[in-house]
């Protein structure tokens, strides 16, 4: 094998790897987002909940 074919090969096993973790990043930016849409649901439901509970106070 000589130097040409040797760089492509590693070349190609770069980009492979590129590759791989370029899904991989593509599944944990999905998590992160899955993450804050629920955080921001829960904290809407405990707005939602200390809404309610302060005004069963005033009542």
């Amino acid at each position: 094998m000589n130097t040409d074919e040797h760089m492509l090969e590693v070349l190609q096993k770069t980009l492979a790897k590129i590759d791989e973790l370029n899904a991989r990043l593509g599944h944990i930016e999905k998590d992160l987002t899955s993450i804050d849409k629920y955080q921001m649901n829960m904290d809407h439901h405990a707005r939602a909940i200390e809404a309610a509970t302060n005004n069963n106070n005033i009542m």
